[in-house]
């Protein structure tokens, strides 16, 4: 009778995403679904990589600019992109690939090009967020998404910049290419339709 009656709670509720982040408030959701998301984890990673080979000066505006754009691409997921079915993997495997393939060659730019990458890594993890809202508040879901994709970007430069060494500088380009290797797999995988499938 127990093994019944706890068998009761095997049979599956209805599957909706995100269900647990509800409980926690609109921005603590917003900064949840960033840090367990790992293709937006690994796009940010990427972006922290390749600018720890630019001037440092160039750190604080980068961090800037991803946040001015996760909270803006959200709102965009939420406002402008509401109910379309745009798939983003794409888009955030492209960027992926670039960001690590500029670490892994080491490509150094000036401010322009790095910032433009910032924001559309920003804009495209905001606007991957937002299908995650639902019933929250936007405000805060779009604030503790920017929260945490400054901190994830804060916390990469710093631990980048302590390796300024040649083998320090070898180890980020290696995980960069990685990095890119994943972003390639990612494309790849949305492209032929597989993605999602076992």
């Amino acid at each position: 009778m127990v093994v019944a009656s706890l068998a009761v709670y095997l049979i599956p509720a209805s599957a909706n995403a995100h269900t647990a982040l509800l409980g926690i408030g609109g921005f603590w959701s917003g900064v949840a679904h960033l840090l367990t998301s790992p293709d937006e984890l690994l796009l940010l990673l990427g972006l922290a990589i390749w600018t720890s080979f630019q001037d440092v000066r160039l750190d604080a505006r980068v961090i800037g600019a991803s946040l001015f754009a996760v909270l803006v691409g959200v709102w965009i997921g939420t406002g402008i992109l509401a109910g379309t079915q745009l798939n983003l993997v794409p888009a955030g495997a492209v960027l992926m690939t670039v960001v690590g393939l500029a670490g892994a060659v080491r490509l150094r730019m000036g401010a322009a090009p790095v910032i433009s990458l910032a924001l559309a890594t920003g804009l495209a993890c905001g606007a991957a967020s937002a299908d995650a809202v639902s019933d929250l508040s936007v405000a805060l879901f779009s604030l503790g998404g920017s929260v945490a994709a400054a901190s994830v970007l804060s916390y990469a430069l710093l631990a980048a910049r302590c390796f300024e060494s040649e083998w320090g500088g070898i180890a980020r380009r290696a995980g960069a290419s990685w990095i890119a290797a994943i972003g390639l797999m990612m494309l790849a995988f949305s492209v032929s339709g597989h993605a999602g499938r076992g």
